[in-house]
């Protein structure tokens, strides 16, 4: 049996608005030590050299999935461990179920496994980066990375290595980490990744869990409005809106906050009422 289309792709973006609302305030804190701008060009680093590297050396593209297989397991721990709000021996306990029924189970059961420890092992890189990137460079890191991810869609250079890199996951036996697929749908590591990098930013702050729901909400819409066109689509545009969104909103409120000051300063009679 497998799931539809439709419920697919409502499972990843809830997936990714999970990575979104995960991360605890303090997980991975003492990697604020090694904040440097260099690491927001990560972002969109990530995305190109994923996108050259598989079609400058097509035998790389294997590679990258193996990689994939042997440090995602890792990571996800890591995650369980440092990153995840929740009781520990709880999370581990669902952590070995999901690696087992990845393991041992086929179909739709086993895909939404595999998704979830692929996912885990993007949280643990995610908050990571976000603990990593001076909070003034996130924004241009996670937008220029949003952008790179469209420019080589748009020209047909993604659709390349995609396709490249989903004939190496094709001779893997077993459960593929290196993206996270549902049905007849995928979302790749480095959109997970960003998730996470999102969550890890927002991590203890109160817009953590609104961000989680635009995340899950846009990224449905998106994937269902397009899923009919059958393309490849640029799927960190839903996490990249939700920051510009939150970003618009949290200047509005600071400008407002910023005219009534002055308003209060320059009205006398209110300076007067105060006074009294």
């Amino acid at each position: 049996m497998t799931l539809s289309g439709y419920t697919a792709v409502v499972a990843l973006a809830t997936l990714e608005g999970g990575l979104v609302a995960l991360p605890r305030a303090d997980a991975l804190a003492p990697l604020k030590t090694l904040r440097s701008p260099a690491w927001a060009a990560l972002l969109p680093g990530s995305i190109v050299a994923g996108t050259f590297v598989p079609l400058a050396m097509p035998s790389m593209a294997f590679g990258l999935v193996v990689l994939a297989g042997v440090l995602t397991p890792a990571l996800a721990a890591i995650a369980i461990l440092e990153v995840v709000r929740g009781p520990r021996t709880a999370l581990v306990l669902v952590a070995s179920a999901l690696a087992i029924m990845a393991a041992l189970i086929s179909g739709w059961e086993g895909q939404i496994s595999a998704a979830a420890l692929t996912a885990l092992g993007c949280l643990a890189l995610g908050t990571a980066l976000a603990r990593l990137i001076p909070s003034r460079w996130f924004v241009l890191g996670v937008i220029g990375m949003c952008l790179a991810d469209v420019a080589l869609l748009a020209s047909g250079v993604g659709h390349s290595a995609a396709t490249l890199m989903a004939s190496a996951t094709a001779d893997v036996h077993g459960p593929v980490f290196s993206q996270a697929d549902i049905g007849r749908v995928s979302t790749d590591y480095p959109d997970l990744v960003l998730a996470a990098v999102l969550g890890g930013f927002l991590a203890g702050r109160h817009r953590q869990l609104l961000a989680a729901m635009l995340v899950t909400t846009i990224g449905a819409a998106y994937g269902l409005l397009l899923l009919p066109l059958e393309h490849l689509l640029p799927a960190t545009v839903p996490i990249g809106l939700t920051l510009l969104l939150l970003e618009g909103a949290a200047n509005r409120r600071a400008l407002r906050t910023r005219w009534l000051s002055r308003a209060r300063t320059s009205d006398p009679a209110s300076a007067l009422r105060s006074a009294g």
